[in-house]
């Protein structure tokens, strides 16, 4: 009897150690699939290897602020977490075994069927059966991976009645289908409570860019054809005229031409002194609007929506040109079309970075990957992008390393301007849960990324709305995107320039000018000035150099050669560019 008595109050022991994982912390983690901000002071569940009869549950984590549950989840296989796979999720909310659904010893009021996208919720006698956007669900990365994060809405209200969270501490318990693995096992408990302490708010991204030596590309699926639909195409506008980019990629563009594109840009996003948007559309869906020269372009897998194009970089500041692509990869269960449409672009990438390829760029030329890549699949598809490593050797070539460097490409992961989350398509009343679909991949050996997010009016302040003279419904009206924004700098400048981060103001007498005219700054500092004069299409007509002191300076033009019209004239100096229209009589 003693013996019995000692082996269950020993086994009492361990479920009341088991039970006894209250301890809390609150952390400002972000849903982006980068995981750094996961810090050993989260509360951790470690389960036994090998224990499972279809997926092997290794180990989760549990933290929150004052809005999220957050969770991280890792397995021994890779899954898509939200498609095909029994992995369930429950949460006993009230610490009693005796309400809810019983589970593995606990009462469970919230059950999320993971691979289903469902889920129950259960409050007294009734049960609801919800949505994951019902517990405000969300998670990254969005293709298949063997370690998740995930967040739920604290305020949550599953049955739009009764809330989700009602006290400070909860159960959670993780099941592979009926039979398969759980973590923690029978017998086990694991308890969370909530930290109370604040974390530190998030601080919301200034639009604007940080230099006007910067290149803005802004990508955004336009849902349908959407600057063309009157109803949306005003919040489109707006949000453009905000952003102002210097290059864009618009996917979903199906009966919209290259010139429609352009046009609607010259309205949104007006570049002034006599300039205009010049647009690109060679393949289905995808329209490439630019306020640089485009110069060549190619639809590299025709049949597909993937094109690129080379744009002639101002002279005098860059070394190189840029080439961008424009993708929109197949979605959804096209897995197969979505790997050979990744394939096509390390193959074209490798082909344009080799010497004596088809396309040979200039060596450093930096590109970058924009658009809807669609990458709700295998992971493969997504490696293969950033990576060089092609699955269809036998059609696409052997692969590669596709940066100049022999490295991989940089997945540019932003997160939105105004919250902890890098989600870029969000859809109500979906079951699918927001997903990041949007992407920039670039040459990060020649190309810098210097800021990036993604615009979400919808969460922002009205003081910021207010701010940036936007209104809150600008993005749910115009698409089920929203558009991604990053600030590139190019590394490999002329060896007679810098990164320009400062402007200085350029007076120029008489303008009507007829023979020369005299040029006037405050040269920011002493040493060589560069002159770039330049037709109003951007063509480089003149260039020349000269040595000044810092301060009050002056230059004379002569434009006795040249025709009647607008120029448009640059003075680079160390750290600092002037820029003047220049007009001839």
């Amino acid at each position: 009897m003693q013996n019995q008595f000692a082996k269950i109050l020993i086994l009492s022991m361990l479920a009341m150690a088991q039970a006894a994982r209250t301890a809390a912390q609150s952390l400002p983690i972000a849903i982006d699939s980068r995981f750094e901000d996961w810090t050993s002071e989260a509360v951790e569940f470690v389960d036994a290897a090998g224990d499972g009869t279809n997926l092997d549950l290794l180990r989760f984590e549990v933290a929150n602020d004052e809005n999220y549950l957050f969770l991280r989840l890792e397995l021994a296989e890779e899954v898509v977490l939200t498609d095909n796979n029994d992995l369930t999720l429950f949460f006993d909310t009230d610490q009693n075994a005796l309400t809810g659904k019983s589970v593995s010893g606990i009462g469970a009021e919230l059950e999320l069927n993971l691979g289903d996208r469902e889920g129950r919720f259960y409050h007294g006698n009734s049960t609801e059966y919800i949505d994951l956007e019902d517990v405000q669900f969300h998670h990254l990365p969005t293709f298949s991976s063997e370690v998740f994060e995930m967040a739920i809405g604290r305020e949550a209200v599953p049955d739009g009645v009764n809330p989700l969270f009602t006290g400070s501490q909860i159960r959670i318990l993780w099941q592979d289908g009926t039979s398969g693995d759980k973590m923690p096992d029978a017998g086990q408990v694991f308890s969370f409570q909530f930290d109370t302490d604040a974390t530190p708010p998030f601080q919301p991204i200034d639009l604007q860019k940080l230099s006007p030596n910067h290149i803005r590309l802004l990508t955004w699926n336009t849902l349908f054809d959407g600057l063309l639909d009157d109803s949306r195409a005003e919040h489109f506008r707006r949000v453009l005229n905000v952003l102002q980019p210097d290059i864009v990629t618009f996917n979903e563009c199906w009966d919209m031409t290259a010139g429609q594109a352009a046009t609607f840009l010259n309205v949104a996003v007006p570049l002034g002194n006599f300039q205009s948007w010049t647009a690109v559309k060679l393949d289905a869906g995808n329209i490439t609007v630019s306020r640089f020269p485009i110069l060549q372009n190619w639809e590299f897998y025709p049949g597909h929506r993937l094109t690129a194009s080379l744009l002639d970089l101002p002279d005098g500041v860059f070394e190189k040109n840029l080439l961008v692509v424009n993708g929109h990869l197949r979605c959804c269960d096209a897995n197969y079309e979505r790997q050979q449409e990744a394939d096509a672009f390390a193959k074209f990438i490798l082909d344009a970075t080799s010497p004596g390829g088809g396309i040979a760029l200039p060596e450093g030329t930096p590109f970058v990957l924009s658009g809807d890549m669609n990458l709700v699949g295998w992971r493969q598809q997504y490696t293969t992008l950033v990576t060089g490593d092609i699955v269809n050797t036998a059609t696409f070539g052997s692969g590669g390393p596709l940066d100049w460097d022999g490295t991989d490409l940089l997945d540019v992961i932003a997160l939105q301007a105004d919250q902890r989350m890098a989600y870029t398509w969000h859809e109500a009343g979906s079951q699918y849960p927001p997903s990041r679909l949007d992407y920039f991949i670039c040459s990060n050996s020649v190309m810098e990324v210097e800021k990036s997010f993604a615009l979400h009016t919808e969460i922002m302040s009205q003081d910021r709305l207010t701010e940036y003279g936007l209104e809150l419904n600008d993005n749910s009206s115009a698409s089920d995107h929203l558009p991604k924004v990053t600030d590139f700098s190019i590394k490999n400048l002329t060896a007679a320039t810098q990164p320009y981060r400062a402007a200085f103001e350029v007076d120029i007498s008489p303008n009507p000018a007829v023979e020369t005219a005299t040029v006037g700054w405050q040269n920011p500092v002493g040493g060589t000035v560069y002159f770039r004069l330049k037709s109003m299409d951007g063509s480089l007509l003149r260039s020349w150099e000269g040595y000044f002191q810092a301060g009050e300076v002056a230059e004379n033009v002569d434009v006795s050669g040249l025709s009647s019209g607008v120029y448009w004239l640059e003075i680079l100096s160390s750290g600092a560019i002037g820029q003047a229209m220049l007009l001839k009589m």
